[in-house]
């Protein structure tokens, strides 16, 4: 190959890597103008929706504007007349301060005789408080010495019902035990200290001539106190009581009385007839 070739072949090797690097930059610059005009249409419409937002905003501002004004206008034709009241009423004040002033001259020799008088009324009024209080003081012991008195009295009639009430537990009382005494061919001369309360237990152990009872103290048992004893039908003797708990006792066979061998769990009684 010649020079010239060689020559020719760089140029076109140079011109095709120009005409592909043009080819490059006019496809980068390509524009769809089909999606270029959706886009302005789309922008168009949202610029419209913003016009007519604006323009809603717009009235509604100048709706509120014209009402300022009509409120404005009406509360400043109210200060002017408040405006023309408070004038009038100082108008009237400054009158009733001429007259007052005019009055202060004729008061001021009233107010030194005033003041004489004070002088002479405070005097007289320390000494009306002293005795006031002097007087409250009694009052108040007196008060106090009513109240003490009044609980005293209310306290002593509570007491009374209270008697009253007791009383009339007690008549009745009375009632019932002069109905049990009569039934029982007692009076008051009767000696009832022997007499034990009618009580029915069992025996619970037995050692030779003394057994122990399931009656004691708190059933109303006291030494001395004569039990029959029993089993089924079968008397079995009496028995005195030599020793009392709380609840039971300890008694001692009556010889002369036994018909039968005493044994555990046999019963007692007393006023068997």
């Amino acid at each position: 190959m010649t020079l010239i070739g060689k020559i020719f072949t760089v140029l076109i090797f140079i011109m095709s890597l120009l005409f592909m690097g043009f080819s490059i930059t006019v496809y980068q610059t390509h524009v769809n103008l089909q999606d270029a005009a959706e886009q302005a249409k789309t922008q168009n419409a949202n610029l419209e929706n913003l016009r007519n937002t604006l323009t809603n905003e717009k009235a509604v501002v100048e709706a509120s504007l014209k009402r300022e004004r009509v409120a404005r206008a009406y509360a400043l034709a109210a200060l002017e007349t408040q405006v023309e009241a408070i004038a009038a009423d100082l108008a009237d004040k400054e009158e009733i301060v001429k007259t007052t002033q005019a009055r202060s001259n004729d008061l001021s020799d009233a107010l030194r005789i005033a003041e004489a008088t004070k002088k002479q009324l405070t005097t007289e009024v320390e000494g009306l408080r002293k005795d006031i209080n002097t007087s409250q003081q009694r009052t108040d012991t007196f008060f106090a010495q009513i109240l003490t008195l009044t609980d005293e009295v209310n306290h002593l009639k509570s007491l009374k019902l209270q008697a009253q009430e007791r009383e009339s537990q007690l008549r009745n009382q009375i009632g019932r035990l002069s109905n049990v005494v009569q039934r029982n061919g007692l009076d008051e001369f009767t000696d009832v200290l022997d007499k034990p309360p009618a009580l029915d237990g069992r025996v619970i152990a037995i050692q030779k001539d003394l057994l122990q009872i399931s009656l004691g103290q708190d059933d109303g048992l006291r030494i001395g106190h004569q039990l029959d004893v029993y089993r089924g039908a079968l008397y079995l003797g009496r028995v005195q009581i030599r020793e009392t708990q709380p609840s039971s006792a300890v008694c001692e066979i009556i010889p002369e009385y036994q018909k039968g061998q005493i044994r555990k769990d046999d019963n007692v009684i007393t006023n068997l007839n």
